[in-house]
């Protein structure tokens, strides 16, 4: 147990919330961006993207410079040779059919596959009974957010003014602008960032709610302690799953209930 009063929490979906299932080689955003570069490829004639392979796909939002469906397909589009510059064009063509038909693609998937990371929701509502307010931030976009939320019933926990989600912001992670429209709906007084817990798992994620000047925890669903703890700013606290977050919150787990 640490020396800590948690004030506030806000945490990110993917693989922080969501078991997006990376780990497994097959994750659940991996597959249906994949299947959508190959499907607009075809479409588009653009035989690179036909035929993407699933290794350059796996790597290509680790890659992106920012924390976003568009960052991840840009990079794509860099990688095959399609666009030159780093910047994002939003109104690339290829861009745009892409990531509408990920984001259809990934509706389904969501609904048919989406489970929480382990202990994560008896971690939420452990946080809730001890009166503790929790918030979203997170690059999804919001309708996403919500078939998780309504599939492993969080969303009682998250009222929709406390959800920050794509829609929301106009710089992504690792710009800290998601995770301070986040706080600012949790009631706290500026005081109260040093003891906003923020919940991530992404490096940019983590760059970003430090620049937010928020108490930061790494959890290790996509990298290791080794990587988070070198990066150039370290979370705060890194654990390998919420049992030991509740560990050094003082806190106990009721799994009497699934979700």
């Amino acid at each position: 147990m640490i020396d800590f009063e948690v004030k506030g929490a806000i945490f990110d979906v993917d693989d922080t919330l969501l078991d997006n299932m990376e780990h497994t080689g097959n994750g659940l955003h991996e597959r249906s961006r994949l299947l959508a570069v190959r499907e607009v490829g075809g479409q588009f004639g653009v035989e690179t993207l036909a035929n993407y392979s699933a290794e350059s796909n796996a790597l290509a939002f680790r890659r992106a410079k920012v924390h976003t469906l568009e960052g991840a397909l840009w990079h794509i589009l860099t990688d095959a040779g399609m666009v030159a510059s780093e910047t994002i064009d939003h109104e690339n063509e290829l861009l745009v059919a892409m990531a509408a038909r990920k984001n259809s693609l990934h509706d389904v998937i969501l609904q048919d596959e989406a489970e929480p990371i382990q202990d994560a929701p008896a971690f939420v509502r452990a946080l809730v009974r001890a009166g503790v307010n929790v918030a979203i931030a997170s690059t999804a976009i919001r309708r996403h957010i919500d078939i998780f939320l309504t599939k492993t019933s969080l969303g009682e926990y998250f009222p929709a003014v406390r959800v920050k989600s794509y829609e929301s912001f106009t710089n992504p992670k690792p710009d800290p602008e998601v995770f301070n429209l986040a706080f600012d709906t949790l009631g706290l007084p500026e005081s109260g960032r040093a003891h906003t817990c923020v919940f991530e798992d992404d490096p940019r994620g983590i760059g970003g709610a430090k620049a937010a000047g928020l108490y930061v925890c790494a959890i290790t669903t996509r990298y290791d302690r080794d990587t988070l703890s070198a990066l150039e700013v370290p979370p705060d606290l890194i654990a390998d799953s919420y049992q030991e977050f509740a560990g050094y919150f003082g806190l106990e787990l009721d799994n009497t209930q699934r979700y």
